[in-house]
């Protein structure tokens, strides 16, 4: 098993790793601790790969030189958090 799949969220912390959206129980504006291969955040102007949002300066934000490793981590996320959610409603 790969190690971002036992990646954990912090105590406390209500962030949603794929919108950005939520509240954080640390001060950081991203987390720390996320492994590369849950992050869908474009590196160079931030474009949510897995929400498709943002304001990219490129034409086309899918063919962007900088978009390869982030949509492949859109498919990490999926399962991660699938993962999570079958966790949570496992009895």
């Amino acid at each position: 098993m790969a190690k971002w799949q036992d990646f954990e969220r912090c105590p406390h912390c209500g962030l949603d790793f794929g919108t950005g959206e939520g509240d954080r129980a640390c001060s950081w504006g991203d987390c720390a601790y996320l492994p590369e291969e849950l992050n869908v955040f474009c590196d160079q102007c931030r474009f949510n790969f897995y929400t498709m949002e943002g304001n990219p300066p490129c034409p086309d934000p899918l063919g962007c030189e900088h978009s390869a490793g982030p949509l492949e981590h859109v498919e990490n996320y999926r399962r991660w958090l699938a993962s999570r959610q079958t966790a949570a409603t496992a009895p």
